[in-house]
C-alpha cells in the first residue's frame, strides 16, 4: 500500500523470488519506475488510492505499508484496516513500517497544525493535504485492534520509526 518505486521490494524478492505482488500507488511515474526495476517479477500495479481500490476478500497472505499511512486520522485508518483485514487470507498478516509521534502531545499538535494550515489556506477538511500527522505507536495499535486484528506486536523500533505486525 503506497508502493512507490518499490524501494523495499528487493528484500522481499530475495526471501520469496516467486512472490506475486500487488502494488497500489497514486503516482504513475513511481509505478512505472517500479515496473522497470523488476521487469521479470509477477506484479500487478494499480494506480489509485488504497482507500478507494477494492482489495477483495481472502486475497493476500501479507500486506505491507512503508511510511505511507502517517497522514491519516485514526478513523480513516480503522476503516482502511477493516478493509485490509477482510482482504487477508486466514492467518495473514499486515506489516506496517512508519514513523510515529513520540507522545500524545506531539500527535495532538500535528493534527491541530494540519487543521490550522488547511484553514489558513482555505482548504476544505475533506481535501487531502500532504502534512505528516502520525499517531503514537500505542494509538496505532489501538486502531489495528479496533479494526479486528487478533494481535499486534512491535517487531523493531529506531528513532521515531517502528515496525508493527498485525495478525488476522
Amino acid at each position: 500500500m503506497g508502493c512507490g518505486t518499490g524501494l523495499e521490494l528487493g528484500y522481499y524478492f530475495e526471501l520469496v523470488p516467486s512472490a506475486e505482488v500487488t502494488g497500489i500507488d497514486l503516482a504513475p511515474g513511481m509505478l512505472e519506475a517500479l515496473r522497470n526495476k523488476f521487469p521479470d517479477k509477477n506484479m500487478t500495479l494499480i494506480l489509485g488510492s488504497y482507500f478507494d481500490v477494492p482489495f477483495g476478500e481472502n486475497s493476500f497472505d501479507v500486506a505491507v505499508s512503508v511510511e505511507s499511512l502517517h497522514h491519516f486520522t485514526v478513523e480513516e485508518k480503522i476503516r482502511l484496516y477493516e478493509k485490509l483485514l477482510k482482504a487477508l487470507k486466514p492467518g495473514g498478516s499486515f506489516i506496517l513500517t512508519d514513523y510515529f509521534a513520540k507522545s500524545d502531545e506531539e500527535e495532538c499538535f500535528r493534527r491541530a497544525e494540519l487543521l490550522r494550515l488547511k484553514k489558513e489556506q482555505n482548504i476544505s477538511d475533506d481535501t487531502f493535504y500532504h502534512y505528516d500527522t502520525p499517531l503514537t505507536v500505542e494509538h496505532e495499535i489501538e486502531a489495528l485492534n479496533k479494526a479486528g486484528f487478533s494481535s499486534v506486536s512491535v517487531l523493531n523500533s529506531w528513532g521515531p520509526t517502528s515496525v508493527l505486525k498485525a495478525i488476522e
